[in-house]
């Protein structure tokens, strides 16, 4: 007689879709919806200076959107919408023919170089290329004094600094480089045949750019438009450095009334209605969009007939005479060269700011932007003086010898090629400067008395911390998205797209007025008091508000390197019975391990040259760069600070060129790295 076992049944926990991408979802709602929320509400509020949070929320009413329609009000509005609407369509108009030249018209290597001159100068200091434009633009700099000697201008000189036109030429210019990368990528995603194949149907070139090409563009051209105009619209620093009260953008009143005036209600009424202006027009765009594909169907017969006609001077079987081939060779050629030619111009007008930075940073005299017709290395020998140039060597070469003995054993036992040379010896410099300036005084210690060391301290802190916040929540949730889809995924990609297109100075206003109001909320069952709170400190509260766009960029970048892996190698490991967390730590985790480095050195880039977030939330001992540069600006801004946004600078391409190194071992092209850097 045998006993029958009955098959033990384990009912097995099984998560959620969306728990990887929990700890996200938490904290958009915590940082990012509940704020914008109490931004609205308190529009209807009353403004009320006795209390910390100064809003009295016991009397809604809209008078706050009264005050609002005022004419002082809508003829800033007006203004910032009409060069923000501007702007965006010059970028258009200037960064369209040069995504065209490095798309089609050059090879591989001149591709990477015309791309790596626009990524240059978009991803230096946003802040620092816009004070940058004070050295040209001066009354008495030494660009006006060239062109009085010419007789070209008057005794006055140039007379453009504090105008809208000053605006509008640094916004043209900050915002360039940010049209030009999604519309190459757009470009280079097309397929050569579909544009071959109508031409080998008898269109021209012109009907074929518009009748393929530009069409087959519309969605890097719809995001070329939102990473442009979305910011332009909230960017109170281009109008606070050079606009003055000629220039003023509605950012920088928004800005004034949390800052300055504590007139929150109408500083959010202000806010709101910038939002649903934002919108206003992006459908209104959206629209123009979806039409013009429509409007060139319309105009389609007059293009068949001008086709046709064309096809008259074609001989017999369709060929083309020698004397028409020979034209159309010609205007190729033509054009080939017009488009390099104006690509070279642009290439020089975006490092003309970075290239007068780094001559003014040796400027023998107490002005950055008035040249003293001398250099000067006093500046740079502060920075590097003898005790902390012989400690960076040292720190430089022990990392350097970690690094290659590293490599030596890791080509041993894992078999790995060589070629990792080229980034060991630049990026354990870099490292070496940075770790040296974090382990001793050096820092806090050069250019002391203006405080820049701590600033430039300050903000590897900020930019560091929000970094790894970043990596973490858009790991998780990339993965999440990746792997677990479902309804959740496209409400939590509505959210994603939010953070992404919500101007910056919403985000900073949010976060500044909702910090007051959790200071006080229990953690753990403690009330924390001031200086222990964990949103009473400067850098914590940096932390969180950098960290916000930066998880979105990281989100998407982990979820595309995810999309385009097979899913067996995690479904093998599943049926072998190892456990979800094993199965993510061997075997998911290395797959994104790339994904998640990119992701987090294009988000130190950012966050390290953060400068809205930072000025609204930063306070005293948690000052950035970038903060300490912007209270600089309101007097004579010395040459050292030339000195500090060069340094920062080099920090900052170097995480780039590194971020370049692992997407081209990962197998990228110049197009996928080129939209990594745009976040899609």
């Amino acid at each position: 007689m045998t006993a029958l076992v009955a098959p033990e049944t384990r009912r097995r926990f099984r998560a959620p879709k969306y728990a990887l991408a929990l700890p996200s979802i938490v904290w958009y709602l915590a940082f990012f919806i509940a704020p914008i929320a109490f931004v609205v509400l308190y529009s209807f509020g009353t403004k009320d200076t006795s209390q910390l949070v100064p809003v009295d929320l016991t009397k809604l009413s809209t008078d706050g959107y009264v005050e609002v329609f005022d004419e002082t009000f809508f003829s800033v509005f007006r203004a910032t919408v009409r060069i923000a609407i501007t702007a965006t369509l010059l970028c258009l108009l200037i960064g369209l023919p040069v995504a065209y030249f490095a798309a089609f018209k050059v090879s591989e290597r001149w591709r990477a170089i015309v791309l790596a001159a626009v990524v240059v100068p978009s991803f230096t200091s946003f802040l620092i290329r816009t004070v940058a434009w004070r050295i040209p633009l001066a009354p008495n700099g030494t660009l006006s004094k060239f062109l009085q000697d010419l007789g070209v201008l008057g005794n006055n000189g140039i007379q453009v600094l504090e105008t809208a036109a000053a605006v509008q030429l640094a916004i043209v210019y900050n915002y360039l480089g940010f049209m030009i990368l999604p519309l190459y990528v757009a470009f280079d995603r097309i397929d050569v045949r579909l544009r071959e194949a109508s031409k080998d149907l008898g269109a021209g070139r012109l009907s074929t750019f518009f009748g393929v090409t530009l069409p087959l563009a519309g969605p890097g051209i719809a995001a070329g438009v939102l990473l442009t105009f979305i910011p332009m619209c909230g960017d109170y620093v281009t109008a606070t450095v050079l606009g003055g009260a000629k220039g003023n953008m509605i950012g920088a009143m928004i800005a004034s009334q949390f800052s300055g005036a504590q007139n929150w209600p109408l500083g959010s009424a202000m806010a709101v209605l910038m939002i649903g202006a934002v919108l206003l027009v992006l459908i209104v765009g959206s629209a123009i969009v979806f039409l013009f594909p429509r409007l060139l169907g319309l105009l389609e017969p007059l293009m068949q007939r001008w086709r046709r006609s064309r096809a008259t001077q074609a001989g017999p079987g369709g060929s083309v005479d020698t004397a028409t081939s020979r034209r159309w060779g010609l205007a190729d050629g033509v054009l080939h060269r017009a488009l390099g030619v104006w690509t070279t111009l642009v290439l020089i007008f975006l490092f003309i700011p970075v290239g007068l930075v780094f001559l003014h940073s040796f400027n023998r005299g107490n002005s950055f932007t008035i040249w003293s017709n001398a250099v000067s290395v006093k500046w740079w020998g502060e920075l590097f003086d003898g005790a902390v140039f012989f400690q960076t060597a040292l720190l430089f070469a022990a990392l350097v010898a970690v690094a290659f003995a590293a490599r030596r054993l890791l080509k041993r036992r894992a078999q790995f090629g060589g070629g990792y040379t080229a980034w060991v010896v630049p990026s354990g410099f870099v490292l070496a400067l940075v770790v040296n300036g974090v382990l001793t005084s050096w820092y806090a210690n050069i250019f002391d008395f203006a405080g820049i060391g701590d600033a430039i301290r300050n903000s590897f802190i900020a930019a560091f911390g929000a970094t790894v916040i970043a990596v973490i929540l858009g790991g998780t949730a990339g993965v999440a998205l990746a792997r677990r889809p479902g309804t959740w995924s496209s409400v939590f990609m509505v959210l994603v797209f939010l953070i992404l297109v919500t101007p910056e100075i919403m985000d900073a206003i949010a976060l500044a007025t909702w910090f007051p109001r959790i200071q006080g909320v229990p953690v753990l069952g403690y009330i924390f008091t001031d200086g222990w709170g964990p949103f009473n400190g400067g850098i914590n509260k940096l932390w969180v508000g950098q960290s916000l766009y930066a998880s979105a960029v990281v989100t998407l970048i982990v979820r595309a390197r995810l999309a385009g892996l097979d899913e067996s190698l995690e479904q093998a490991a599943a049926d072998l019975g190892a456990p979800p967390g094993r199965a993510f730590r061997q075997i998911t985790l290395p797959l994104i391990a790339s994904a998640m480095i990119a992701g987090g050195l294009l988000s130190f880039a950012l966050c390290l040259d953060n400068a809205v977030i930072s000025t609204l939330i930063s306070e005293a001992g948690s000052t950035t760069f970038p903060v300490a540069l912007l209270g600089a600006t309101r007097s004579t801004i010395k040459p050292f600070w030339g000195v500090g946004a060069i340094s920062l600078f080099v920090v900052t391409m170097a995480s780039l060129w590194f971020l370049v190194v692992i997407l081209r071992r990962g197998g990228a092209s110049a197009g996928n790295i080129a939209a990594t850097l745009t976040g899609n």
